[in-house]
This record gives structure tokens, sequence and C-alpha cells, in this order.
């Protein structure tokens, strides 16, 4: 019929999540972000890289395609399909040895592809990734307090993950939110945090 207009897609966010212990925190922060998407009205889809398999490193025959953008990895491919559709971006994972798991860095290193999710320059690197990301945001635990990440070991984070990486992707909001000294507390401190991890994520509407 004419004058019809299609109703816009339910607005997408993409949440990889690098535990592989299936009672952990990180999975209960996965339950809250994923509420918190809920509660903004917005689908989830969760890369659940543990469980996929997922092989964060390079090989020759994957390497050899660096400069082309390509792949021989279908899981990469699978993501990347996935991260098309998406406009917000969320990382869960615990803080080990004062960074990020090697198999979350290993994602960004083999989804994050040249002519993908950025475009090399005579200057540096053009950010592709955020033409359709929005927002990314790090979800972490540690048994370091916070600011021992921060001013201590370089801020890997908050530095180099989002202010370097994720800029030269061209994402404008990065977000870093880590719950330190995870060992201590108690409940009551780990279910306020669960608490304003799901009103961080709704607000990303």
């Amino acid at each position: 019929m004419t004058g019809q207009t299609s109703a816009p897609p339910t607005p997408l966010t993409v949440i990889v999540y690098a535990h592989p212990y299936p009672g952990s925190f990180s999975r209960a922060v996965l339950e809250a972000a994923t509420a918190g998407a809920a509660d903004a009205g917005r689908e989830t889809a969760v890369i659940d890289l543990c469980a996929d398999g997922f092989a964060p490193a390079y090989d020759e025959s994957e390497l050899a395609l660096f400069h082309e953008g390509g792949t021989r990895d279908p899981l990469v491919e699978r993501y990347q399909r996935l991260l098309e559709r998406a406009d917000a971006l969320v990382l869960i994972a615990p803080v080990w040895w004062n960074d990020i798991p090697a198999i979350l860095k290993g994602f960004i290193d083999k989804v994050m592809k040249q002519k993908w999710a950025y475009e090399p320059t005579a200057t540096g690197t053009r950010g592709v990734l955020g033409t359709w990301i929005r927002s990314v945001t790090v979800l972490t635990t540690s048994t370091s307090p916070t600011w021992y990440l921060r001013a201590a070991c370089g801020n890997p984070i908050g530095s180099v993950l989002l202010g370097s990486t994720f800029r030269q992707l061209g994402v404008r909001r990065r977000r870093w939110l880590n719950l330190g000294r995870i060992s201590g507390g108690g409940a009551q401190r780990r279910g306020k945090h669960l608490a304003r991890v799901r009103r961080e994520i709704a607000a990303l509407a």
C-alpha cells in the first residue's frame, strides 16, 4: 500500500564476553548489561569468545591477508556481520595482569581489519568503525583497585584500549567501568555495581 513506511530497525548492542568460567562475576555483569539494553528497548547479540572457541592469534595464512583486510576465520566474518548491524559495542572481561585477557585482545587484532574498521593514511589511520558504532563501553573487574590500574600500570584500558585504539577506529563515545578489589566489599557492593552497569547500558539509547 502507498503511504506506508517500514518501522526503523531496533537498535542493536553487541556484547563481547571474554571469560571461560560460567560462575564468574563477569557473567553477572553480562546479565546486568543485557538487562540494561532491554530496559532501553534495545536488541542484544552476545559474542561469547570462549564458548565459540575463538582463536585469538594470527597464523601465517591469516596474516597473509592483512593488507587486503581479508580473513580465513569464519568467526571473524560472523563477528563483523554482527557488528555491521550494531550501533553500540560492549566489552566484558576480567583484568588479568593489569590488562584485558589475550582472547579479547585477539578479537580486536583479528576483527578490526584494515579496509573494514579503519583505513591507513599517510599520517596514521582513519577510523571507519565509528561511522556506525556510536559508543564502546568496557566493563571489567579486577583484584587491584582501579586507581592502581590507572596510576601505576599505565592505564591500559582507559588510555590505550579506549584512548588510543578505539579513538583511532573513530568511536567517539568511550567509557570504562571497573569494579576494583573484586574480592572485597561483599554482596552489597557487588549488587550496587551491577545496578550501575544496568543503568549505564540503558543510557546508551
